[in-house]
């Protein structure tokens, strides 16, 4: 059986570990990390992903936008889903971004699963 592949950033360690868990005991395979910058190298490195995950305000050079322009750049297709905790965030530098869903913080698992699953289905 598939795994879809599942790319989790935030720099806080507590929803690394609370995404993962939640998104492994649902079936899916998690690479987590700890920034933007260390979740491109691992995209770099040819790593395949099915979605990314990821927090819009993070430490580093690449922002949750950043990461996700770079990471389309080798996965044309790949979906996002943009956590915050910061709505203001959610506009701020979205324009020359990808398009994504977003997910608001403080999520529960429940809306972190939600948002796998729309964000993995393909629209008609």
């Amino acid at each position: 059986m598939y795994s879809a592949e599942i790319l989790l950033v935030d720099e806080e360690p507590e929803i690394l570990a609370l995404g993962a868990t939640a998104l492994r005991r649902a079936g899916y395979a998690v690479q987590s990390a700890i920034c933007g910058d260390v979740a491109f190298i691992l995209v770099e490195q040819g790593l395949l992903f099915d979605l990314l995950i990821t927090d819009i305000v993070m430490p580093g050079l690449l922002d949750g936008f950043g990461l996700a322009r770079k990471a389309r750049e080798l996965i044309p297709n790949l979906p996002i889903v943009y956590s915050t905790g910061f709505a203001k965030a959610a506009t701020r530098g979205k324009d020359s971004a990808p398009i994504g869903r977003f997910l608001f913080k403080p999520w529960r698992q429940y809306d972190l699963l939600q948002a796998v699953e729309q964000a993995m289905t393909p629209l008609h």
